[in-house]
């Protein structure tokens, strides 16, 4: 019974050791992939947020290394075999269709070869317009330095993928084919999306006092437009409300080559006035008229003016812009990309007016301000001429603002803000002093320093090398009297002498007649 039981043991163990060595021998049969994950790659930030659909053509049962495969078609895709590749495949079904459909497929060439690019777009086309329900879809986000869509837990398989389309510029179509065998499989995505580049006087930003005028450009390419029949490609840009259009100024070019306003394009300019602008560039029959002149620059270049609603420091000067574009040549759709964006400021600073020696406010010192170095006057414009508490305001004038003045007097606080100025250097001259105070001999100078990220937008700015919030302290001394000569002890003493004389005359004339 013992031995009996002793020998059953022994058996149990030896299997257990056998089933234990199947596992270690052969771990990649056990455990081999079901599903795997798909990476969509792509180094353009206008990938980014774009939607990728994926829809499986074939299933797949793969080897453990992933190195071979037998396919079964889906039935979804059935019909398209049938009536779109069609041949001797329109009359069969079942497994008889699924194994030509693979035989065919197999037979279009290598990777990338034109028959494949080729049969990748039919393929994507065909389920866009048939509405067939994708298996996945996955939206690109960022990445280190990339933009990808991953789709994770696909069932093993070939799979036809559509990116959101872009312009195709080096590739003839947005589609792709992509085995899915193995864990992880990436798919570096060759398209290009429309791009938008803006700048202002060729910066991504600018500093300058209200009344100068910016040029900026808005540059892109003209995109492949093979696959469509009609073609989207709009301008959009947006002016903050410290800008005045000037809508005379705009001018499209592709190539080089001036276009005409309203054959080739319209503008829509719409707010301002106190609002932001929004300014549309709406290109006319754009597939038609420049479907052949694919990757050639498109430039956009107007001017617009600081305005009195620009706020010192804030960046009320800058305004961004995007492109509007044909993304679905099935169904007509538009996207949009990533917006670029300039910036711009104006600044300004404060002065007080004080006695040199009580440090009182003093009122009446009138001032203009220049341009150091080119010794041009500062039109100013009075916002607010100030009283006992408040300063007097007064900004920068716009070009042929008729009430502006070329001084400005401190009221009873002694203070003056002046604002909507460019960082550069200037000079405060004062042309009166108060009444009893003598006037400043020298210039005061006032320099105003803008530092900037590599983005254009600033960092910080001074005033005199100091913070921007501090006013500049100006003081007047008192005149003292200029010296004199003589008295009035002097003066009385020589009209009483000169009243003796008379009198003494008098009487000797009186006396002499009177001898007589």
């Amino acid at each position: 019974m013992q031995a009996t039981a002793r020998k059953a043991v022994a058996l149990f163990v030896a299997a257990m050791m056998a089933l234990a060595m199947a596992f270690v021998i052969a771990p990649s049969k056990a455990f081999a992939a079901t599903t795997g994950n798909l990476t969509i790659t792509n180094q353009s930030a206008e990938f980014n947020g774009k939607e990728v659909k994926a829809w499986q053509m074939f299933s797949a049962t793969v080897t453990a290394d992933g190195k071979n495969a037998s396919y079964t078609l889906n039935t979804a895709w059935a019909p398209f075999f049938k009536t779109v590749i069609g041949g001797d495949m329109a009359t069969l079904d079942g497994d008889a269709l699924s194994q030509k459909a693979v035989e065919y497929v197999s037979g279009l060439g290598a990777n990338d070869d034109a028959n494949v690019i080729a049969f990748a777009k039919k393929a994507s086309d065909w389920a866009k317009q048939q509405s067939i329900n994708a298996t996945a879809t996955a939206t690109a986000s960022t990445s280190g330095n990339s933009y990808v869509a991953t789709f994770t837990g696909l069932a093993l398989g070939y799979y036809v993928v559509s990116p959101e389309g872009g312009s195709t510029a080096n590739r003839g179509t947005d589609a792709i084919l992509a085995n899915v065998v193995k864990a992880d499989q990436n798919v570096n995505l060759k398209s290009e999306y429309p791009t938008i580049e803006k700048t202002v006087d060729g910066q991504n930003h600018a500093d300058a006092q209200v009344g100068d005028t910016l040029n900026f450009e808005l540059k892109s390419k003209v995109p492949n437009m093979t696959e469509y029949t009609t073609y989207v490609f709009n301008f959009v840009d947006t002016l903050s409300k410290g800008l005045t259009l000037d809508q005379n100024s705009i001018k499209v070019t592709i190539g080089g080559s001036e276009l005409q306003k309203d054959v080739d394009y319209t503008v829509s300019a719409t707010g301002g006035n106190g609002a932001a602008t929004e300014l549309k560039i709406i290109m006319t029959d754009f597939k038609t008229k420049h479907g052949d002149k694919a990757g050639q620059e498109i430039k956009v270049t107007y001017s617009a003016s600081i305005n009195e609603h620009a706020v010192a420091g804030q960046d009320d000067a800058g305004n961004s812009a995007k492109l509007e574009y044909s993304n679905d040549p099935i169904k007509g759709g538009t996207g949009t990309s990533v917006p670029s964006v300039t910036h711009g400021y104006t600044f300004d600073f404060d002065i007080n007016k004080t006695d040199g020696t009580d440090g009182s406010a003093l009122a009446g010192a009138v001032f203009q301000l220049q341009k150091k170095g080119e010794g041009t006057t500062v039109k100013l414009i009075v916002e607010n001429a100030g009283d006992e508490t408040q300063p007097a305001v007064v900004r920068s004038a716009k070009t042929g603002e008729g009430n502006a003045a070329d001084t400005i007097t401190t009221p009873e606080s002694g203070k003056i803000t002046f604002k909507g100025l460019d960082a550069a250097e200037y000079q405060l001259v004062e042309t009166e002093a108060p009444d009893g105070y003598n006037k400043l001999q020298k210039p005061v100078d006032v320099t105003i320093v803008a530092n900037y990220d590599q983005d254009g937008t600033l960092n910080n700015w001074t005033v005199n090398g100091g913070g921007n919030d501090v006013a500049l302290n100006i003081q007047n001394n008192k005149g003292t009297l200029l010296p004199e000569t003589g008295g009035m002890g002097t003066i009385i003493f020589t009209v009483v002498g000169a009243l003796a004389i008379i009198g003494g005359i008098a009487w000797a004339v009186r006396r002499k007649h009177s001898v007589r």
